[in-house]
């Protein structure tokens, strides 16, 4: 379908997006990079059972439907709660995505300058202010746009154009793997997964699942048909993470494995910007806290992961935290994620205040708690 094609900063304008230096050459190191080398196995802190208690009290509001887990990364000391349980990513699947898209960008197989038309053809359901805006017409914009509107705005349509061109759902996999990050999986377009959580059968081709085609195609649908599918949505191991395993790969992300340092900063910066679900991760943080995170919502899950700096030389949070139940009301959900986040972010907070560098260094000799 042939329309009129906007300039990148028209449709940024009309997106209501601040505009501000993109692509991995204008980021700015938001973190400090980590030490050079890997870490020893096994040189870790010890965290108190009465942390683990509480994050059990918080679960139990939501009928321990919750999983949860955390890394501080200086001292290496982890807690989890049903961390190897895998869960329902929902749009936190677009950071094992994102990394890669940077895989083949580092490798100059992607240009972020390049200019894309996106077709109306591409319109995703869902959350897209690409296509939202665009007024049912084509929309021309550079692909580090696209990118920021996939892990910034949680936008469908970028999504699925990243996917594409970074050789799909089985290449990002992959690329986990190469990582050695275990327990995250990514299997399906936004497409697919917008047509099986209302219960439209595989035979439908992808090409036919675009926006205002998916919409008629749902509405036709009866009520306890969708309903079904919801439900099944939270038990499908598709496109799935493990607390554990999302952990894991925000770690790589840290530390830049794999990763240039302008790509590694432009991530961490994106994430960083994003400032959707505010109930969730920086529900309870002070509000200036550099949290470089991603939400997920989708059928009864609930989500947000992402990368905390602590106050006060304290060093950097990891935290993964999944709800998926249909039970319970959404403000319970997200209250739940912002609980569990401040409880950590105190814990660690303190017992690491002004010593985060000293820790990172002692762990090197197998002693970071005794520094």
């Amino acid at each position: 379908m042939a329309g009129a094609l906007m300039s990148p900063r028209a449709t940024f304008l009309a997106l209501g997006i601040l505009l501000a230096p993109s692509g991995p050459a204008a980021a700015q190191e938001p973190l400090a990079p980590p030490l050079p080398g890997p870490m020893p196995m096994g040189a870790a802190c010890v965290v108190p059972d009465s942390v683990g208690e509480s994050l059990r009290r918080i679960a139990r509001r939501v009928g321990d439907a919750v999983g949860v887990s955390a890394l501080h990364v200086e001292s290496g000391a982890r807690i989890s709660f049903n961390g190897d349980r895998p869960y329902p990513m929902a749009s936190v699947s677009k950071v094992p995505m994102a990394l890669e898209f940077l895989r083949r960008v580092d490798l100059g197989e992607i240009d972020p300058a390049e200019t894309v038309v996106v077709t109306v053809e591409e319109f995703r359901p869902g959350h897209s202010p690409l296509a939202a805006w665009s007024g049912a017409r084509s929309a021309r914009l550079t692909v580090d746009s696209l990118f920021s509107l996939m892990l910034g705005q949680s936008d469908n349509t970028a999504t699925d154009v990243i996917l594409n061109m970074s050789g799909g759902p089985e290449a990002a996999t992959r690329h986990l793997r190469r990582l050695g990050v275990e327990g995250v999986r990514v299997d399906r377009s936004e497409a697919r997964t917008f047509a099986d959580l209302v219960g439209l059968p595989d035979t439908i081709p992808e090409s036919e699942l675009y926006r205002y085609r998916y919409f008629r195609l749902r509405d036709a649908l009866p009520d306890a048909h969708r309903q079904a599918a919801r439900e099944r949505y939270g038990a499908d191991p598709r496109d799935t993470a493990t607390p554990e395993g999302m952990t894991d790969l925000l770690l790589t992300i840290h530390e830049g494995k794999e990763l240039t340092p302008e790509s590694r900063a432009w991530i961490l910066d994106v994430l960083n910007r994003s400032r959707s679900g505010r109930g969730r991760m920086r529900g309870r943080l002070p509000q200036s806290t550099f949290v470089a995170h991603k939400t997920g919502t989708m059928g009864g899950a609930i989500n947000d992961v992402g990368i905390v700096t602590l106050p006060d030389g304290a060093g950097h949070l990891i935290v993964s935290v999944f709800v998926n139940t249909l039970r319970r009301p959404t403000w319970r959900r997200e209250r739940t994620i912002a609980e569990m986040t401040r409880l950590l972010y105190d814990y660690f907070g303190e017992e690491f205040r002004g010593r985060g560098a000293a820790v990172a260094l002692a762990r090197r000799f197998g002693t970071p708690c005794n520094s």
